[in-house]
């Protein structure tokens, strides 16, 4: 009896391990009232989230913007805007799918929010912020299940400006450490991810040490086109449109209060959130917006070594909320909160380890049915569409935080 429990247990523990240690309700279907009212905020595709997203802004009242990527036009790929015109003093800039595959999760909570707009409130007042909701900033990505751009560019560290562009390309090599671990995070087919992933992995982090990996790995690189954390050489035309959408439709002048809310996931524990500040958010105020024990130890700045979410990111550049906070005035940064939201999945070595065999399969194929798998794999260490338990974290800790800036910002 004891032998069977054993293989038992060792039998679900491979499986576990096999569904990268995802939450245990993955292995569980039920349906509830609750279960139901979650899912209907979640798509499981780019074209479906649009199309939800659309739908919800109409009913909420917004202003719809459709910017279409016209290089991508075959393709029908657009970033999306709703605009709920409030003050034009006080702007919160939220948005989705920065990293393509990573964008189920904003998207769902943009859903859920604009749904929530549709209700009418009892708390409307003059200094309600303009509320803009930027969806699938990566549409590529979104759509193709990859956390880069059409261009093999990592949209987070892009924002940069050619002067940055050119400093980053001329303290490599090896100015951030990318080119110690370029072998493992770039390897030429799957048959060397196969057989030497794991060696190489053991082998890196008993030479170099997690953090040292981590640190020359989300660094990223401006140098090799094509290879995981790929900032590019200039910005990027998703970025471009965002940058000239903001420049149109928001005065920055008369802007004297800011937040933005960029949503990603992959970092910390599963459905646990994480709020990351840009260099340019002011944390008193943050921390005077962010109160209580649920929010111990959750709001840190991105460039924070202390914290083990942020720690190895004191050298990333291009970071999309740093690019907007240079839209910004001396005078609104003091009364201004930009964050990254980031929520947990699995553990990272298998995130980076999908991240690797998927950029594999694309360069050798991007329209390849071989590929697909590799992708699925991608979106399921990123969105864990299975679990219902994360994707209830994922709403209402989205729509929390969300709330505290809006009244931040109506205060």
């Amino acid at each position: 009896m004891r032998v069977e429990a054993l293989v038992v247990m060792l039998a679900a523990l491979l499986l576990h391990a096999h569904n990268d240690f995802a939450p245990l309700d993955t292995y569980v279907d039920f349906y509830s009232t609750s279960h139901l009212t979650t899912e209907r905020q979640f798509r499981d595709s780019y074209y479906s989230a649009r199309a939800l997203f659309r739908t919800r802004a109409e009913a909420a009242g917004a202003k719809l913007f459709v910017l279409p990527l016209e290089h991508l036009q075959s393709l029908d790929l657009t970033v999306d805007v709703a605009v709920l015109q409030g003050s034009s003093e006080r702007v919160l800039l939220h948005v989705s799918g920065t990293h393509g595959v990573e964008g189920f999760a904003g998207s769902a909570i943009q859903a859920a929010l604009l749904e929530q707009a549709a209700t009418p409130s009892s708390s409307a007042s003059r200094l309600n912020p303009t509320v803009i909701f930027v969806h699938a900033l990566n549409a590529y990505g979104f759509a193709h299940l990859r956390r880069s751009n059409e261009h093999s560019v990592d949209l987070n560290r892009n924002w940069l400006t050619p002067e940055q562009f050119q400093e980053r390309q001329a303290r490599e090599l090896d100015g951030l450490g990318y080119e110690t671990v370029y072998d493992l995070l770039n390897p030429t087919d799957m048959s060397e991810i196969r057989n030497w992933f794991w060696v190489k992995g053991m082998w890196h982090l008993a030479s170099q040490g997690f953090y040292a990996i981590k640190r020359a790995t989300v660094s990223g690189n401006y140098r090799f086109p094509w290879t995981l954390f790929y900032g590019g050489t200039e910005l990027e035309p998703s970025l471009v449109l965002l940058r000239e959408f903001l420049q149109k439709h928001v005065d920055f002048d008369v802007v004297t209060k800011f937040a933005m809310i960029d949503v990603h996931t992959g970092l910390g524990p599963a459905g646990v959130d994480t709020l990351m500040l840009g260099t340019d958010s002011d944390v008193a105020v943050a921390r005077s917006v962010f109160f209580g024990p649920e929010y111990a130890n959750k709001v840190v700045f991105a460039h924070d070594n202390d914290n083990p979410v942020s720690r190895g990111y004191d050298d990333v550049g291009g970071l999309v909320y740093n690019g907007v906070a240079g839209l910004l005035s001396p005078q609104t940064k003091e009364n201004a909160v930009l964050l990254c939201q980031e929520f947990g999945t699995v553990p990272g070595v298998f995130i980076l380890k999908a991240l690797i065999e998927e950029n594999v399969m694309y360069k050798h194929d991007s329209s390849s049915a071989a590929r697909l798998p590799y992708a699925q794999k991608l979106r399921d260490v990123f969105y864990l569409h299975q679990s219902n338990s994360w994707k209830s974290e994922v709403l209402r800790r989205g729509a929390d935080v969300y709330a505290r800036l809006h009244e931040f910002l109506a205060s």
